[in-house]
């Protein structure tokens, strides 16, 4: 099922609640997709200069459902300012039996007293107003093929939002519940809401803080915040203490210190400060040492340590330290960053156990949210362990169908891997074409790695992968990962977790080797079992499960 939302740059928490809404309550698969129109003019669909009358960036981008979807299938539309209550499937099913339908809207019959709406933006009045705000859009149906990017960049607003390129009969029908307008319609008179439509403004915005059924929107943002680990507005919601997501042994040394604190005699609770004392001086913190070889949070944050170190070694029950102490120890060592080649080759050599931290396989956007950790190695080499499907549902990847294409992709190695392995970037781009153009003539193209910002949002591995695609040729990459999870083989030709479901040989070029998506769910379910957040590392879970094997 896709679900298309619009994204405006002035409501992006708006379109985080509702996208979170819709994830939590849907038990299909779901993918939703921003329309950000800043986009779409980069790819030249949108041409159309702006407009005063439109209320939101996505006023028009909303038509360019049909077009996005390659005019297949169904697919939802809704404003950011939603919050849904209940499961969009209910609405695909509905779609089902309206095939003959274009499109399926809320019919509503709304003309607002208010002149303004939002953050000051004006409300103007016109015929079907908010019919466009959610749309069931049949994007196989014969009268939606009209909805190119020629059309709709001249077309006018009377045009797309009384769709008058449809008949009354082709509209269909979708009862208020799903398209609830927040201070206009009323319980039990209308219904029940299924889906929130803050039309008017909602609590994102400061004078609607206290708008109908704004506690309902408050609530999802605090549940979203708290999936993402981002800190909450403590007027609007209680944001997460820094005490969240300890060890247990941790909290069981608070609450004798919150005992003491009111009952320093001991006459009620028995907790004298010895008891404190003891207590503390039991916790294990010799499990495993951390290293960061120098205070570099410090200036720049603050801090006086690598937060993600701290965080790991404190569940672990370990301690944090520098290279210079840990070198002359005999313990195990958690290490950060492709940078530490020097330690690893020194633990190797000494035969002592190392846990490696970097940069999640998947399920992170602009917000590194998931951090690898993987024992003596860079990567998860295997073998491949079946696991509950859970850790990988979380994350919010789904897996895509292998289709074929042209080009080959080609990402070499960053600069630091090509230092860690004493690679030349020239020479491996040249023997690695080289190699290629022996077995293949397809054409090449190569994806130097950008900065992360670009990665997560203008140059995506998604994006990537649609330039008709054959297969991506890979170092170390985790873009090997992203591939096979985009629905792409790949080749890896160094040490790669992907590389369970890849051929090395690039002789075979030309016939990759294709997992099956049972194949490619159980390894990715297996590689969300060695990432976790930083509330997992702190609490201690990221610990159990590295050594449950």
């Amino acid at each position: 099922m896709k679900v298309f939302i619009g994204w405006d740059s002035r409501e992006d928490i708006a379109y985080q609640v509702c996208k979170h809404s819709i994830v939590t309550r849907t038990e299909s698969n779901v993918e939703i997709i921003p329309i950000i129109q800043k986009d779409l003019r980069k790819q030249g669909l949108y041409t159309r200069h702006h407009d005063v009358l439109s209320s939101t960036e996505f006023t028009f981008t909303r038509f360019f459902v049909p077009y996005l979807t390659k005019f297949e299938g169904w697919a939802l539309f809704c404003d950011c300012d939603f919050l849904f209550l209940d499961d969009v499937k209910k609405l695909f099913d509905l779609a089902e039996k309206n095939h003959d339908k274009a499109v399926m809207v809320v019919k509503h019959d709304y003309n607002p007293e208010q002149t303004m709406k939002m953050d000051g933006k004006v409300q103007y009045p016109y015929p079907r107003k908010n019919w466009s705000s959610l749309i069931l859009w049949n994007c196989a149906h014969p009268k939606n093929s009209q909805l190119t990017p020629d059309i709709l960049n001249i077309r006018t607003g009377a045009w797309l939002h009384r769709f008058q390129w449809l008949n009354d009969e082709d509209i269909g029908d979708i009862s208020v519940e799903w398209n609830w307008l927040v201070n206009w319609y009323h319980e039990p008179t209308d219904g029940s809401p299924k889906a929130l439509h803050y039309t008017e403004g909602g609590p994102w915005f400061d004078h609607y803080m206290k708008t109908e059924y704004g506690a309902h929107w408050i609530k999802e943002k605090y549940e979203y915040l708290m999936s993402t680990e981002k800190k909450a507005e403590p007027e609007v919601v209680m944001a997460p203490s820094k005490y969240d997501n300890l060890p247990e042994q941790i909290y069981d040394v608070f609450d004798d210190i919150l005992k003491y604190r009111v009952d320093p005699s001991g006459s009620y609770y028995e907790v004298k400060i010895d008891n404190i004392t003891e207590k503390i001086k039991q916790l294990d913190t010799k499990t495993i040492m951390s290293t960061d070889s120098e205070f570099r949070f410090f200036e720049k944050k603050g801090l006086m340590y690598d937060p993600i170190l701290q965080n790991f070694v404190l569940g672990a029950g370990g301690q944090i330290s520098t290279w210079d102490n840990v070198e002359k120890s005999n313990g195990p060592v958690v290490l950060r960053g492709i940078t530490k080649r020097k330690q690893m080759a020194i633990l190797k050599e000494q035969g002592r156990d190392f846990f490696y931290v970097d940069t999640g396989y998947f399920g992170n956007g602009r917000k590194k949210l998931f951090h690898r950790v993987t024992k003596n190695n860079m990567q998860n080499l295997g073998p491949v362990i079946e696991r509950p499907m859970d850790r990988l549902q979380a994350t919010g990847v789904r897996l895509s169908k292998f289709r074929g294409g042209r080009n080959i992709l080609l990402c070499p190695p960053s600069a630091k891997v090509m230092v860690f392995y004493n690679l030349d970037l020239d020479e491996w781009l040249k023997t690695t074409v080289e190699t290629i153009k022996k077995y293949t003539d397809r054409p090449i193209i190569i994806r130097l790695k950008q900065g992360r910002s670009v990665r997560a949002t203008t140059d995506t591995m998604e994006m990537a992968l649609q330039t008709d695609i054959h297969c991506l040729v890979t170092f170390n990459s985790i873009a090997a990962t992203e591939a096979l999870l985009l629905g792409k083989p790949a080749f890896t030709l160094g040490p790669n977790a992907a590389q369970s479901l890849c051929k090395s040989n690039l002789a075979e070029i030309e016939n990759p080797y294709i997992p099956t998506l049972d194949e490619v769910g159980i390894w990715a379910a297996h590689l969300a079992y060695s990432q976790f957040t930083e509330a997992e590392m702190r609490s201690g879970l990221a610990w159990k499960i590295l050594n449950e094997v």
